[in-house]
């Protein structure tokens, strides 16, 4: 595999309430591609913890945010969505190209100001460094979030 393909941006090794906003600011990013499971919440869990809904809420305020999902389930990710007021796209099938291009394309932004967050490298950061944007590997939540 082409090395290049995994070469992470940003590796945190923090959970995505932990990461600074103010850091991804002076970073030039506007706008956040979002993973959903592992990321926000917990695999196997519909709640999402009051600390990741709190850092969605400030990240609301500085950046354009977007969940971006490999998940098939149309009523889960939609209802995350809901929940956190931010726009979506599920079956997303990471590392292909399409769908995150197709959130790309939608936000109009500047691609330079673009960063996919996620806890994978073979799904978030192979399709960020497929598409040009920035990628930043946080850690997976545990079962409690």
């Amino acid at each position: 595999m082409n090395s290049s393909l995994t070469k992470i941006y940003w590796d945190t090794n923090l959970p995505i309430y932990k990461v600074s906003h103010s850091k991804l600011s002076e970073r030039g990013i506007t706008c956040l591609l979002i993973d959903v499971d592992g990321t926000l919440l917990s695999r196997n869990s519909s709640i999402i913890p009051v600390k990741v809904k709190d850092w969605i809420i400030k990240a609301k305020e500085i950046f354009d945010l977007y969940l971006i999902s490999n998940n098939p389930s149309e009523k889960r990710i939609y209802k995350i969505g809901k929940e956190l007021g931010i726009k979506y796209k599920c079956r997303a099938v990471k590392p292909r190209i399409k769908k995150t291009l197709e959130v790309i394309n939608i936000l109009n932004k500047d691609k330079n100001n673009i960063a996919i967050i996620g806890d994978r490298i073979f799904t978030d950061v192979i399709v960020g460094n497929r598409c040009k944007i920035k990628t930043i590997l946080i850690k997976r939540l545990n079962k409690k979030g």
